[in-house]
């Protein structure tokens, strides 16, 4: 399986935020609107970060408007069976999982927390991964 370095860049006026992967030569790979309405205008004026050096330039030149972070987190379904923690029906869990895109998994990660929140918070028993991850529960807000 080829191996990415993936960057996440955020805009700190609107708080959109996107994914940049790239390959080992520095080619960008993918890029993903996580979150937010933003309408690329990168393309204009060869601004669009086609190369890794390039998105990491705009950690530098762009700092007042965005953040870069790089991406180091294991996005498996190992990581995700250790952090939720709810040991039923893996073998479904990691179909499920594997379906998902990058994007999705990461979102996963990141509404884990709160979720876990949430049932302490109301008292729920909390859902087999399976379903959790067919129902898309890491789309709803707790």
């Amino acid at each position: 399986m080829e191996e990415f370095t993936t960057y996440k860049v955020i805009f700190k006026e609107t708080a959109d935020e996107w994914l940049f992967q790239y390959r080992k030569d520095g080619t960008i790979h993918s890029f993903t609107n996580i979150k937010g309405n933003r309408i690329l205008t990168l393309l204009d004026n060869n601004q669009f970060p086609g190369l890794k050096k390039r998105v990491e330039e705009w950690a530098e030149k762009y700092k007042k408007q965005i953040t870069v972070e790089l991406m180091l987190e294991d996005y498996s379904f190992e990581a995700f069976w250790v952090k939720y923690n709810l040991k039923v029906k893996k073998e479904h869990s990691q179909k499920a999982f594997e379906k998902l895109n990058l994007v999705d998994k990461i979102l996963c990660f990141a509404k884990l927390p709160k979720y876990d929140e949430s049932l302490l918070k109301t008292g729920q028993a909390k859902a087999h991964l399976v379903t959790w991850l067919n129902q898309k529960r890491y789309n709803d807000e707790y």
